[in-house]
C-alpha cells in the first residue's frame, strides 16, 4: 500500500487506518499536539478517560502495530489543524 496524507481539522476524530495492522504515521505540519487511539467506532470527545497509543508533535514519528481485528486507528489534532501521513506496512 502506498502512503497517504490526512488533513486533520482541530478536536475533530479522523479514521486514519482501514485494514492495515501495522504501519507508521509522520506528524507533517501543524502546531498542535496530535493523539491516536485504537477503536471499531468513532471516539467520543477527547477526554481524560481517552485510551492514547501515543502523542506526536510537528515532525515526529511513530510506528502502530497489533491492531484488533475490528479496530482502526484514529487520529485527533488537539488546538489547531494538522496534516500527517500514513504509511501501511511493515512498522
Amino acid at each position: 500500500m502506498s502512503s497517504t496524507q490526512f488533513s486533520l481539522p482541530a478536536a475533530t476524530w479522523v479514521q486514519i487506518t482501514t485494514t492495515d495492522k501495522t504501519g507508521s504515521v509522520r506528524h507533517q505540519s501543524g502546531d498542535t499536539t496530535v493523539v491516536y487511539t485504537e477503536s471499531a467506532t468513532t471516539p467520543a470527545a477527547l477526554s481524560a478517560a481517552t485510551p492514547i497509543m501515543e502523542a506526536t508533535l510537528k515532525s515526529q514519528d511513530w510506528a502502530y502495530f497489533s491492531v484488533g481485528a475490528s479496530d482502526f486507528v484514529w487520529a485527533h489534532a488537539n488546538s489547531a489543524d494538522a496534516i500527517i501521513t500514513v504509511s501501511p506496512g511493515s512498522a
